[in-house]
């Protein structure tokens, strides 16, 4: 008894001390944490007290939460952690009775978290029950076909030391292709893909990572060690000032569990979190120890169990007090290191014991590399000789393991040689940082690139991708819009891809990124001062301008698509003098899209459809060729600039819009159609010194992807219509074009589709041609490259997410997230708030949403009818299992299948309280799509 006093006097006096602590922070600020200095058992001390008051209170504790207590050394057995009569080891044991019992009813990330907690209480046989029964739900997709509960299995499988019983096949293929591989922001994290947006996660980015290195042979694997780099440098793009890693949108994670999985991730890979430093000098180690702890006992932003067991997790690492949970065997650290030549990396091999001991054996290990010519090891310390990448080896009583090494070029090597050169290059982004030297590389002619710009870019071993040779991303950052990489050589831009760009000891290579066409660059003298020229602010061509601001309101470009239009050539990668681009069906990209991100809604679409239809052109308008003109119609659907000097003679213009279904005057190419009016501009063949530009209204259709648009003349000659560049504007449904002569001109897409294996004309027959049509736009995806499951169950997260991107909807300003149990950081919390925001769901009484439940077909029913908002009308039912509708549904079944949304089955019946498949929602969102 006088034990338990002291212990509760000591956590109220450490609780005590950790509010002033923090009152004192919020007035002086954060600083730097001196190793040595942090009293880690307080904080420690201070994460248990939190979780134990909120267990008295009745919280429920979770497997994981008692694994984490267990390693900070508590007895979850004792009367401390009792309540209502039971321990809280006995309630987690009971849930492994369970899972044991019946291993269909348990989720596989509680199974594994269940794994973790006996396997902390030294219970070996339960431990294998459960590992067991995890192999048993492992397939080529995971153990769910879910990121979210796959990732942590995996991590947790790693932790026990259990992973032998992992199908490692499949783990690597499944851990590498749902890595993000996609250039931007996005690119190197895990997460899911709704529709055609990626959704990224931190802590499944983390948990993967670490997963990752449970593989064996993953330190030789240079596909896994590549992975490895990309998702840490995801992570490290999210370094906030105070010293925090965690992700601020898509939507707002909790600093300190993003934070502490970093932790946890970087002390696997063996990297000091201390090392990650902000702007500001801060690091991951300094926000966990001064801004992670709150003044009311509590941890993070959302102040909950799981903040104060993710924080104990990272005390006890930082403390020294938990290793990386090896599983037993030999292992090296670091499991992948690179040094210059000459460079020298000291690696270490541990023997790990299933007692959960472990013994420094470097000096005891055989050492070995796989390539001599590379590099040396003696006593585990590596020495590179040559450029390139290898693996190191260390034997221990006859187990093996195995790191990486890559060894680099460094500004004294001298390189150069009938082998290859030595440059100078440096690598800048968007804001002027430098993400490579200025320093020396060595370029190797036997390389993938040779000897050219792309292989000098090779040689800083930054990531990057391309596409026939031109560069479309560098360390995650990638071309967008007008926006993007350039290099040049010597101070010179040259003329052709950096893949043929031939380079010599001693030039001068830089690549950066560009905001403005116009703008040279960075010198190498401002690089070797440390400083960049600011990026000058995007230009408009003043002609443009000028003509732009004589328009009617409803036809003026947006600044950034006249930007757009006044560098179309260069964006569409075009000569400078090229006045269109090819026939149609030659044509690979003829637009350049803007306006995406305040795009019109739907409603929008279809009253500037209806308008659009309405309107009649017929004009006719004097013009002097030394003044030039505006023409536009009285309902500013179409609008001609005309630049003075553009005629050699007064001319009188004309201007009209076909009628009669608007048909082109000739076949199209396989896969395009045509979506607006013919346009005739006379007379008939008139050509201009200058361009003019052309300003057209246009009404996006559904399931019509922008990127696929082409604006197009007919070239009588040839009985061919001809693309031309063009700009598309999607916040006011323009199309810009600057054309040399008169013909007939109109708008044309490609329509994409997409075929999937388990949907054919045998199976879902049905539904396939909507599913291909829906996956061609962009709307739904399939689960991998080649299946849809289209009679998967849907969620009602997952159909509310899928209705949000068909219909373009977006959070409504002020608008927060209205029920309880969508929780900020959940990848569908976004497209729920804009779903209710919009009237789309309302939840239950309760103040939930039940995003992982089914949805049923009623439940589906009333949501589209809230999407098209049809009118009310009679509540009539006409379906043989009518009664069966539930009371709050029957008013929307029945317009829905009025209106032609909803349709029964053969047999008569609508089944409203069935699963609703992922075939029906891919059907009744394209009716939606496509009803006015």
């Amino acid at each position: 008894m006088f034990f338990k006093g002291m212990k509760r006097r000591f956590l109220a006096l450490t609780a005590v001390i950790s509010l002033l602590l923090g009152f004192l922070t919020t007035f002086i600020g954060p600083v730097l944490v001196e190793a040595g200095t942090v009293d880690y058992n307080g904080l420690v001390a201070k994460a248990i007290q939190f979780n134990q008051q909120a267990f008295s209170n009745g919280e429920k504790l979770s497997a994981y939460d008692a694994y984490v207590l267990t390693l900070a050394g508590e007895d979850l057995s004792a009367q401390d952690w009792v309540y209502n009569g039971e321990s809280l080891q006995q309630s987690i044991l009971d849930a492994v009775y369970a899972t044991i019992g019946n291993p269909a009813t348990a989720k596989t990330k509680d199974i594994a978290y269940e794994l973790l907690a006996v396997k902390a209480w030294g219970d070996s046989d339960l431990a294998g029950k459960l590992a067991a029964i995890l192999a048993d739900k492992q397939g080529p997709n995971g153990f769910d076909n879910n990121v979210y509960s796959d990732m942590p299995v995996f991590d947790a499988l790693g932790r026990a030391g259990e992973f032998s019983v992992v199908n490692v096949t499949y783990a690597r293929e499944y851990l590498l292709n749902t890595q993000c591989t996609t250039a931007g922001d996005n690119y190197g994290a895990w997460g899911s893909t709704w529709g055609t947006d990626f959704y990224p996660d931190f802590m499944t980015t983390c948990q993967a990572i670490r997963a990752l290195t449970y593989l064996p042979d993953a330190a030789r694997d240079h596909q896994i060690q590549a992975a490895i780099n990309n998702g840490l440098a995801y992570l490290r793009q999210w370094q906030q000032e105070d010293g925090s890693v965690y992700t601020t949108k898509p939507w707002l994670d909790d600093p300190a569990v993003d934070t502490a999985e970093l932790i946890a991730t970087l002390q696997r890979l063996d990297i000091d979190p201390a090392s990650w430093k902000s702007a500001r000098g801060m690091t991951p180690v300094d926000y966990m120890v001064q801004l992670a702890p709150n003044s009311d006992g509590s941890f993070g932003t959302t102040k909950n169990a799981l903040d104060a067991t993710e924080a104990l997790y990272a005390y006890l690492i930082l403390e020294g007090r938990t290793g990386s949970a090896a599983a037993p065997g030999l292992a090296i650290t670091p499991a992948t290191a690179t040094v210059n030549i000459n460079g020298q990396q000291q690696y270490k091999a541990v023997m790990n014991y299933l007692n959960g001991t472990s013994s420094d054996v470097t000096r005891d290990a055989a050492w070995s590399v796989e390539d001599g010519n590379i590099a040396e090891v003696v006593n585990g310390l590596a020495t590179g000789r040559q450029t390139g990448q290898t693996v190191v080896r260390a034997t221990y009583n006859g187990l093996a393991a195995t790191a990486g090494l890559t060894v680099t070029a460094s500004a004294s090597s001298s390189g150069g040689g009938s082998g290859g050169c030595t440059v100078d290059i440096a690598v800048v982004g968007r804001n002027g940082e430098l993400l490579y030297g200025p320093g020396a590389v060595t370029v190797s002619k036997d390389g993938r690139w040779g000897l050219t710009a792309l292989g000098a870019l090779e040689a800083t071993g930054l990531p990057y991708e391309e596409a026939g040779g031109f560069v479309k991303s560098i360390a995650g950052l990638a071309n967008s819009g007008m926006n993007g990489w350039m290099y040049k050589v010597n101070g010179n831009v040259p003329m052709v891809g950096a893949s043929q760009e031939i380079v010599r000891d001693g030039d001068q290579v830089i690549w950066w990124y560009s905001t403005d066409l116009n703008s040279p660059g960075p010198t190498w003298d401002s690089l070797l001062k440390g400083s960049t020229p600011a990026s000058p602010a995007n230009t408009t061509p003043a002609d443009l301008k000028e003509q732009n601001k004589k328009l009617p309101a409803a036809l003026q470009a947006p600044e950034v698509a006249l930007e757009a239009l006044g560098k179309i050539n260069r964006l569409l990668e075009l000569k400078d003098d090229a006045a269109e681009i090819a026939p149609l069906g030659e044509v690979k990209r003829a637009v350049v899209v803007t306006g995406s991100d305040k795009a019109m809604n739907r409603d929008g679409i279809i009253a500037l459809k209806k308008e659009l239809l309405q309107n009649k052109i017929d004009l006719a308008q004097e013009v002097s060729a030394s003044a030039g003109a505006i023409i536009s119609d009285p309902k500013a659907e179409i609008a001609l600039s005309i630049p003075a000097g553009a005629l050699t003679k007064d001319v009188e213009i004309t201007v009209k819009k076909g009628t009669g279904g608007n048909t082109a005057p000739t076949s199209l190419p396989a896969g395009y159609r045509q979506i607006s009016a013919v346009y005739n501009f006379g007379p008939d063949g008139t050509t201009f010194a200058v361009p003019v530009t052309l300003n057209l209204k246009f009404a996006l259709p559904p399931l019509v992807q922008p990127e696929n648009l082409a604006f197009a003349w007919y070239d009588k000659t040839k009985a061919s219509w001809v693309a031309l560049p063009a700009v598309v504007d999607l916040s006011k449904g323009l199309i810009l074009a600057r054309i040399y002569h008169f013909s007939d001109y109109a708008v044309f897409v490609k329509e994409a589709r997409k075929a999937f294996l388990d949907v054919t004309p045998a199976s879902f027959g049905w539904a396939q041609d909507t599913i291909e049509t829906l996956a061609g736009a962009g709307i739904v995806a399939g689960v991998d490259g080649s299946r849809f499951e289209p009679g998967r169950a849907v969620t009602r997260a997952e159909f509310a997410s899928l209705l949000v991107k068909a219909l373009g909807l977006k959070v409504k300003a002020g608008e927060k997230n209205p029920f309880k149990d969508v929780k900020g950081d959940a990848w569908y919390a976004v497209a729920v708030t804009a779903a209710a925001g919009n009237g789309l769901v309302k939840g239950y009484e309760d103040g939930t949403f039940r995003p992982d439940n089914v949805i049923t077909r009623e439940e589906l029913a009333a949501m589209l009818v809230r999407a098209v908002n049809l009118p009310a009308g009679e509540e009539k039912l006409a379906f043989k299992d009518s009664d069966k509708v539930s009371t709050w549904a029957r008013k929307s079944v029945a317009i829905a299948a009025a209106s032609g949304l909803i349709k029964g089955f053969e047999d008569g019946t609508f089944r409203p309280g069935d699963a609703a498949s992922r075939a029906e929602c891919a059907v009744m969102v394209y009716r939606v799509l496509v009803a006015e």
